[in-house]
């Protein structure tokens, strides 16, 4: 990194900024100044750094704190003029603001702090990435989110239908199926089961589930039987029946809303390769690929598997001081939250047998086995998303897909490479 040149800190707010020029000597050039995070504000922030540009003869780089969405805006309007961006984890930023012995903290202070810390940290350079992955990213998070939202809305209806009708969720353990929210949009408490016709019934939950006429029957006679106990022990308030209508509508939309970004998520997945590659591991699939790329990005960002692991937050931490040293460690867990979700599922599969009682991933189970032997299961199970990074790090960096392929087999594939460089 080049650090013979201006540089300028700046401090994110969610309304303003202020923005603190050095020179390369590192003394102050640009004053602290505060700027609205409007056009009229961000235009006359640039002003400024491009008139900085021309007293040094050289483009200043950038220094921001990683602020969320916040500093988002900002860190994509500075690398499109074509500046050096280094966006900064706030762990490293507080280090610098808390050097000092007074307790001092201003908003002018931390964008000269954050300026400073361009000479004294290594710091990295953001580099954006492709519209591709920045729009898979956005929509896997969205997604994320609605599945959240989603939980909690069916965990509301099941305890609102239980008051009203508590045989309904015996009928259908998974109330959210697509059979029982037709059913409950239409018919949100006993009575108005009661009083339905049984055609109009049979004919809604043989469309809905697809299947026979006979099953539909089944289900009907013991909603019917339900709907009936529920006239006995059941609470009659409307306000039940309502709260129902409206947990089932937001559902359904959430539903909608769910599947039409997976259908984004499909169309992209046509124009980036690495999803394949990434798909090809057991485990991983359609589903969890797209997670996992968009939030490690560009692959060459990262020199070795170890700095991925870290990125993902599933590095274990380290505690020691004079003779003590801590054998159980937890993870870092300072990374994407996303992304080690997805790792976590990921791993959960490859231990597993598919449902024809064969092993997903025979190499990582034997590795899990053996590593319970001496581990917590908890443990054990970091371990193989630790692997898990690594694997998915060696496709992507050698663009190649997965191969099953033994510790023995790798040993003499590696052994036989080093005899032909000899």
């Amino acid at each position: 990194m080049n650090k013979i040149c201006p540089v300028v800190g700046v401090d994110v707010a969610k309304e303003f900024c202020y923005y603190c020029g050095l020179a390369p000597t590192g003394k102050v050039y640009l004053d602290s100044f505060k700027a609205f995070n409007d056009e009229k504000g961000i235009l006359l922030a640039l002003k400024k750094i491009e008139e900085m540009e021309k007293a040094f003869n050289r483009k200043p780089v950038i220094v921001l704190e990683s602020t969320g969405h916040y500093s988002n805006r900002l860190v994509h309007f500075f690398s499109k003029k074509e500046f050096e961006v280094y966006l900064v984890n706030p762990l490293q930023s507080h280090s610098i603001k808390n050097s000092t012995i007074r307790k001092v903290k201003t908003d002018k202070m931390d964008a000269e702090e954050l300026a400073r810390l361009f000479f004294i940290k290594d710091l990295h350079r953001f580099k954006l990435s492709n519209e591709a992955i920045e729009n898979l990213k956005i929509l896997t998070r969205t997604a994320s989110h609605l599945s959240e939202q989603r939980v909690a809305i069916v965990n509301q209806l099941v305890a609102a239908v239980e008051q009203v009708m508590p045989g309904y969720t015996k009928i259908f353990k998974n109330i959210a199926s697509v059979t029982s929210l037709a059913l409950l949009s239409h018919y949100s408490c006993p009575e108005n089961f009661l009083n339905a016709s049984k055609e109009d019934l049979v004919t809604l939950i043989k469309s809905t589930s697809r299947n026979s006429k006979e099953y539909a029957e089944k289900k009907y006679l013991l909603i019917l039987k339900a709907a009936k106990e529920a006239m006995n022990i059941g609470v009659p308030l409307e306000a039940y029946y309502e709260t129902i209508k409206i947990y089932t509508g937001n559902l359904l939309h959430i539903n909608e809303q769910i599947s039409r970004i997976d259908q984004k998520i499909k169309q992209l997945a046509i124009i980036i390769p690495e999803l394949e590659l990434l798909s090809s591991i057991p485990g991983i699939g359609p589903k969890l690929a797209p997670i996992i790329l968009s939030e490690i990005g560009d692959i060459s960002r990262f020199k070795n598997a170890k700095q991925l692991v870290a990125y993902c937050g599933i590095d274990p931490s380290v505690r020691q001081s004079g003779k003590f040293c801590a054998t159980q460690n937890k993870f870092t867990k300072r990374g994407s939250p996303y992304i080690r979700k997805a790792l976590y599922i990921a791993s959960t599969v490859n231990i597993r047998k598919d449902k024809q009682g064969n092993l997903v991933n025979p190499v990582i189970h034997k590795y899990y086995q053996a590593k319970v032997e001496t581990k917590s299961r908890k443990q054990a199970l970091g371990a193989v998303m630790n692997k898990l990074v690594r694997i998915i790090f060696s496709c992507l960096k050698n663009n190649s897909s997965f191969k099953l392929i033994t510790p023995e087999e790798q040993v003499a594939k590696f052994r036989s490479n080093f005899e032909v460089a000899a």
